[in-house]
């Protein structure tokens, strides 16, 4: 190599380097390479805003699907199609998401009740009371994981909920869902089959009494699925578990991330700190679509493609892999002005922490509401707060970067 010759760029989730801090990567593919071919996994890596909306919109025809999922290890990725992956057969009923539409439009709709924005208001005295007796507890304490210990136990009371779980698995549903972290560059940072497996082995009585109890709405996540028919049959206690593993481990895991960081950049930023304290009511709804944009953990998704298509100016061919790098996207300088800098009242016109198109998240109507309420009570209750980073954790991952372990220290004055 000459002394002028510039080294070549090269991006892959899964190492090490980028795994441990994505954003400089970020940086470059989104000003030098926004549409990145990687010959190693035969996929294209799309980095800015516009263009991961551009492409999200594919996924109303089946052009793009999750057919091969949506969190593939590096091992699958290194097995290249020939052509579009077959789908797996409607019977049995598959995960919905391998099928495409309009199946899974129906599913959603079966399952949605109970997280639409009406409903979701309905929620806040239960999320308050949660959130209200979990801080009674952890206070006298001094000290304690705002990330398990406050939003972990919150979010994952609110699941026990709505599927209908007592209150008493929420800790050990909490577990499981922890326990996906890794830092294997094989598997990517994130065991999300060993997860989603485990998961569903320990709900999967709660469903069944479900059927047994004769689906009467009464728990309208879990009814919905039970009462739902595809072609005219039912789905089986099986099927109807493996169709809400998705809820289930984004509803736990997500929010109290996004909670405990937004609380840290408000620390970090005392002046907007006391801004969003000024007035609670107010000012913490705007700082929470900050802290979705500024903080969400989950850095990429995959999407296969099943017909010929254009991206960004990039064609793609069938059984080619899409990898939208919302971690990027929420950091497009084009989209967002100094986007590195947390800014509590920042407006945003479009966030794409929640996905976007057909496949936006569930579960974002209810997410906003325990992070409103838990930066709220938070905030009414500790007067002043600060973080022990020396003995914090963020484990590295190619998919869920954000401080699993976040010791807060209480200051003076907490009630």
């Amino acid at each position: 190599m000459s002394q002028n010759a510039q080294p070549t760029f090269e991006y892959d989730p899964f190492s090490p380097d980028v795994m441990a801090d994505p954003q400089p990567y970020y940086k470059t593919l989104r000003r030098d390479h926004p549409v990145y071919y990687s010959e190693k996994y035969d996929g294209f890596f799309i980095s800015r805003f516009a263009d991961v909306v551009e492409m999200l919109a594919h996924d109303t025809d089946n052009t793009l699907m999750e057919s091969e999922g949506s969190l593939p290890t590096p091992k699958a990725l290194r097995q290249h199609n020939n052509g579009a992956p077959e789908l797996p057969p409607d019977d049995p009923f598959p995960l919905v998401q391998k099928i495409g539409m309009p199946a899974y439009a129906q599913v959603r709709n079966a399952q949605i009740k109970p997280i639409m924005p009406g409903t979701v208001r309905k929620l806040a005295d239960f999320v308050r009371a949660r959130a209200k007796e979990r801080l009674d507890e952890l206070l006298p304490t001094g000290t304690f994981n705002l990330t398990r210990d406050f939003g972990g136990y919150v979010s994952s009371n609110v699941m026990m909920h709505l599927l209908g779980m007592p209150k008493e698995e929420a800790a050990f549903c909490l577990d499981i869902v922890n326990s996906g972290t890794r830092t294997d560059p094989e598997l990517g940072g994130f065991d999300s089959a060993a997860v989603a497996q485990q998961a569903i082995a320990h709900y999967m009585p709660y469903i069944q009494a479900r059927f047994d109890a004769g689906a009467d709405g009464s728990v309208p996540m879990v009814d919905g699925l039970i009462n739902y028919r595809y072609n005219g049959r039912p789905l089986s206690v099986a099927q109807v578990a493996q169709n809400l593993v998705c809820a289930f481990i984004g509803g736990i895991e997500s929010v109290p991330k996004v909670t405990a960081q937004g609380l840290k950049a408000l620390a970090d930023n005392p002046a907007q700190l006391d801004a969003v304290r000024a007035d609670l009511e107010t000012n913490v709804p705007v700082a929470v679509e900050e802290m979705l944009r500024f903080c969400a953990p989950a850095q990429w998704f995959m999407r296969t493609a099943h017909k010929p298509v254009t991206i960004a100016g990039q064609d793609i061919k069938p059984g080619q892999r899409l990898f939208y790098l919302v971690g990027s996207a929420l950091r497009d300088e084009n989209e967002f002005p100094n986007p590195d800098q947390f800014q509590w009242d920042r407006e945003i016109k479009r966030n794409l922490a929640f996905g976007h198109g057909v496949h936006f998240c569930l579960g974002a109507h209810i997410a906003k509401l325990e992070v409103k309420i838990m930066v709220q009570e938070f905030l009414r209750r500790v007067p002043n707060y600060s973080f022990d980073m020396e003995n914090a954790l963020r484990p590295p991952s190619s998919f869920q970067i954000a401080w699993n372990v976040l010791p807060v220290v209480i200051g003076e004055g907490a009630h």
